[in-house]
């Protein structure tokens, strides 16, 4: 019931705030490059550059570029996480680091497989990075724990909370997160 509340009041709400974040931002750089490839044919076709149409689009696209960037800044750097991560559980009494696994970055949202369309260029392919975390502890040191990590100021995708009470007072927490980068590889741990 606890864990429940637990995942019903913490975790399901910034699972949402992020699906929502990587969806908008993807079709952010989506329109950035349509409207790049609007003004390149304008450009083409009107080399005064007195087309009203063409400043309007030049408007929008550097508007999306300053948005894009604004939810640029929420994301945490890869190779900062595990640093991150580890001075929020030294601040936690009671909690022991039990283990710290990486999974292989992959493209945030994987490009459709019949839809021809090439690889957008690096700089606008956003990638997710996971991280595994084992922690042990007592249940208010690993609800504080949680609870910091969700207040933190980056942007951390939870794709998974587990809980292991077979040891009861002792606990011990599996918490898989994702966090988002353009870097497609990680840094070494």
């Amino acid at each position: 019931v606890a864990f429940s509340l637990m995942f019903i009041g913490l975790i399901e709400p910034a699972l949402k705030r992020q699906e929502t974040m990587l969806y908008t931002t993807t079709a952010m750089q989506q329109e950035i490059l349509d409207l790049r490839e609007q003004l390149a044919t304008r450009e083409r076709a009107d080399s005064d550059g007195n087309d009203r149409e063409l400043k309007q689009l030049r408007d929008a696209a550097a508007t999306i570029e300053r948005t894009v960037r604004q939810r640029e800044t929420g994301l945490i750097p890869p190779e900062q996480m595990f640093t991150v991560m580890k001075s929020m559980l030294s601040g936690t009494p009671g909690l022991t680091l039990l283990s710290v696994e990486t999974v292989p970055s992959q493209p945030a949202i994987p490009p459709l497989a019949d839809s021809g369309e090439q690889t957008p260029p690096a700089g606008n392919t956003f990638y997710k990075h996971g991280i595994t975390l084992r922690v042990a502890g007592g249940y208010a040191g690993l609800t504080d724990y949680l609870d910091r990590l969700e207040r933190m100021p980056w942007t951390v995708q939870w794709e998974s909370v587990q809980i292991d009470a077979s040891r009861h007072p002792r606990l011990i927490l599996t918490l898989k997160l994702n966090i988002l980068g353009q870097e497609a590889t990680w840094a070494r741990l």
